[in-house]
């Protein structure tokens, strides 16, 4: 890297130090101000390991991603967080009564679909903030022990919109829990590479199942069949192709026993299919071959129920209460939207933790008051932490690259949030 390019960089960042600040002094809450204290840690840890490696030659050039982009990438993405804080601290100070109410119940919501992951060991103590956006999304946060998760504008007049909530944490479950993501590719080892790319997806499918019962098997059906054909019909490399996604909710919903709502959400979904002409096959994301769509479908029902008896099995996860039940003979599907918008209307009182700071520490902030799983402000309590330490030197592309993306950090910005669940 050209030494005569660092100072523009300099200048960048120490732009980001004087946001961050003027936003922690504003913010409206320990929790916010902590959380983007954590921020402005974490991004002047990563600016000054790519600016000071590149520059000394301790991090070894990679043709694929000049220093240039990985200065911007890491400058953007702490831009990125910027926006979200902010934008969800503003709903929070200057939205309407509706909307702070709407946000209220999001956060209980997302604490609820947290606290079974905490229960039973898959996370430590951790918190939540929920923020309105175009869609349901959970933001990567490898700076705190906090999930922050999008709920759609709608949800303020729509109490279904909320249901994609426990999906989005079991994302969140799956990249913070430590080695889940090994263990499950070690559980799950021999499966085609099309259903690999979609495990993410089907384990955040089993964990919102686990969550919120059948209801979020309609919710889901009705999310999937407003796309567009191309979409309905196509592998992303990330989500299961969505005209099959659905028989994997019904799996799992039998599974848990819930038969009479899996029954008639499973004639529901072929009714739906039959509207789309009963597609056969789809071509795998980077592949050129089709794939029968009745192979892959049994084998992510196959695959749905192997990472719900690991959940089970070999985790313990037993939940005690779902957020809907199953329907009685002759019930229609719609009695379940009706029933959850009565049930979150009465929603249990549910504890938020905060998230706080104590010197250079930051933790959750426990019923018994004490602060919990704490971390330096700016570390993420993994081996990247580690990775970034001087003694480490030098590093081939190969090594830094897993720093840059710090377990999926730098993906998008919230304008680029993805729309599909």
């Amino acid at each position: 890297m050209n030494s005569s390019s660092l100072p523009v960089w300099d200048d960048r960042w120490e732009a980001y130090q004087d946001i961050l600040a003027n936003l922690i002094d504003d913010l409206p809450a320990p929790t916010f101000k902590a959380l983007a204290a954590c921020l402005q840690a974490f991004g002047d840890s990563q600016f000054q390991f790519f600016r000071d490696g590149f520059r000394d030659g301790n991090l070894w050039l990679s043709a694929q991603y000049p220093a240039e982009y990985v200065l911007r990438t890491t400058l953007d993405q702490v831009g990125y967080d910027v926006s979200v804080i902010d934008q969800a601290a503003q709903q929070r100070r200057d939205g309407t009564k509706k909307m702070q109410e709407t946000l209220h119940k999001a956060d209980q919501l997302a604490q609820l679909a947290l606290n079974l992951a905490v229960d039973n060991g898959l996370l430590k103590e951790s918190t939540v903030i929920t923020y309105f956006n175009k869609s349901a999304y959970v933001r990567t946060i490898p700076y705190a022990p906090l999930a922050l998760v999008a709920v759609p504008y709608t949800a303020a007049a729509v109490p279904h919109d909320y249901l994609a909530t426990p999906h989005e944490i079991g994302h969140h479950i799956y990249r913070h829990s430590p080695g889940l993501a090994a263990q499950l590719r070690a559980t799950l080892p021999i499966q085609p590479n099309w259903l690999h790319n979609w495990r993410e997806e089907i384990f955040a499918d089993v964990y919102g199942c686990l969550i919120a019962g059948p209801v979020i098997g309609l919710d889901f059906q009705d999310i999937l069949f407003d796309n567009d054909l191309e979409n309905f019909m196509s592998d992303d490399g990330e989500h299961p192709v969505e005209a099959i996604r659905p028989f994997a909710y019904v799996k799992v919903l039998a599974k848990l026993g819930f038969h009479n709502a899996a029954k008639v959400l499973k004639k529901k979904w072929k009714r739906k299919l039959a509207a789309r002409n009963n597609p056969e096959s789809f071509v795998p994301f980077g592949e050129f071959g089709a794939v029968s769509l009745k192979e892959a479908q049994t084998k992510l029902e196959a695959f749905a129920l192997q990472i719900l008896a690991y959940l089970q099995d070999e985790r313990g996860i037993q939940p005690q209460t779902f957020w809907s039940q199953d329907l009685a003979e002759g019930e229609t599907l719609n009695s379940l939207y009706k029933k959850f918008a009565i049930w979150v209307d009465h929603l249990p009182n549910v504890t938020v933790p905060e998230l706080k700071e104590e010197g250079d520490e930051v933790g959750v902030v426990n019923e018994n008051g004490e602060l919990v799983n704490k971390r330096r402000k700016g570390e993420t309590k993994t081996w990247i932490d580690e990775l970034k330490n001087p003694g480490r030197y030098p590093l081939p592309s190969s090594g830094w690259v897993t720093a840059l993306a710090s377990e999926g950090w730098n993906v998008s910005g919230p304008e680029e949030d993805p729309d599909k669940p």
